[in-house]
């Protein structure tokens, strides 16, 4: 199922060969660095009190980081997570496209499975639909696992490491290291990022050749086999109460409307963290890493040796 694209601004619809052309800037680096200017009201606004950042910080941040990010959600549905009052008030989910939103944004029409309505989601596809996340409050992004085009057979199977608090970082890393080993025993190779929070996602790119189920069990088999094999470390359902001193393998992002967190997004909680990745070799460290958006100077410099690029072109089967 193809999912219909319609503009709450201006939209393209040819969204494989546009996700391909940005994909391509995005390796040669031909791409401008810098967003169409956007009209913020009350930029010294404070989004979050403990790191101080403001609405024009963040629309920075987003434009700053715009040619990592964007090859990683556009043309793909997501989810927002806005906190129009800052992290320390209410935040609320917004997945459907509203005309409130700003003109840059887009929608994609998805059919809800139990009604059959036609829904419109909200799609992102250019730097200046990004920075204008900022002017709403939007500190995080979401997407699907799938895109626009192809909304039934997900493009990557993503793996949610959610450990008890009282679990080191060591066993944390050995983890996302153990389901690197079983997919590239599949034949998959994976990539890394943090969560934002205290976890770490690891991402497997497919072929769409596949249904969500499919995936879904994939993902499935893969978890409930470590579980087996380290049943007093591992957890394979989301019983809170039985989390205490486990890591929660989370497979349930692989489900048609599930999404995760985006890489480079931040995450709506004191001190405004970010989602970021990482190369493999990082987890041989003993410290858990930790980054922000108000410490992006500290860590601009990731963006030129971009760990996940290769995943943009990494072309491989599930089967």
């Amino acid at each position: 199922m193809k999912g219909k694209l319609r503009s709450i601004g201006s939209a393209s619809t040819r969204q494989k060969s546009a996700v391909a052309a940005l994909n391509a800037r995005t390796r040669s680096g031909a791409a401008e660095n810098v967003a169409p200017p956007l009209a913020l009201t009350h930029p010294g606004k404070v989004l979050d009190i403990e790191s101080g950042l403001t609405k024009q910080a963040l629309a920075d941040y987003y434009t700053a980081v715009a040619e990592r990010m964007l090859p990683h959600i556009a043309y793909r549905p997501v989810s927002l997570v806005r906190c129009p009052d800052g992290t320390k008030k209410s935040c609320f989910f917004q997945k459907h496209a509203t005309d409130s939103l700003p003109a840059s944004f887009e929608r994609v029409d998805i059919r809800d499975k139990k009604t059959g309505e036609l829904q419109p989601y909200i799609t992102l596809s250019t730097k200046e639909a990004l920075a204008a996340l900022a002017q709403i409050g939007v500190l995080e992004i979401h997407p699907w696992g799938s895109c626009n085009t192809s909304l039934e057979t997900p493009d990557r199977i993503v793996f949610d490491l959610d450990p008890d608090t009282t679990i080191a970082w060591r066993q944390l890393a050995d983890t996302a290291l153990e389901i690197r080993k079983r997919l590239l025993n599949a034949g998959l190779r994976s990539f890394l990022k943090t969560t934002g929070g205290k976890g770490l996602h690891v991402v497997a790119p497919i072929l769409p050749e596949h249904d969500w189920q499919v995936v879904k069990s994939f993902a499935h088999n893969v978890v409930v086999e470590m579980e087996k094999d380290a049943p007093s470390l591992y957890l394979t359902t989301m019983s809170k109460a039985a989390r205490k001193d486990k890591i929660f393998l989370d497979y349930l992002r692989n489900e048609r409307g599930a999404t995760a967190v985006a890489p480079y997004s931040p995450r709506a909680r004191p001190g405004v963290t970010v989602s970021l990745p990482l190369s493999w070799k990082e987890l041989e460290s003993d410290v858990a890493p930790r980054f922000t958006v108000a410490g992006f100077a500290g860590w601009k410099a990731r963006l030129r040796r971009d760990p996940w690029k290769e995943m943009l072109t990494l072309r491989q089967r599930l089967s």
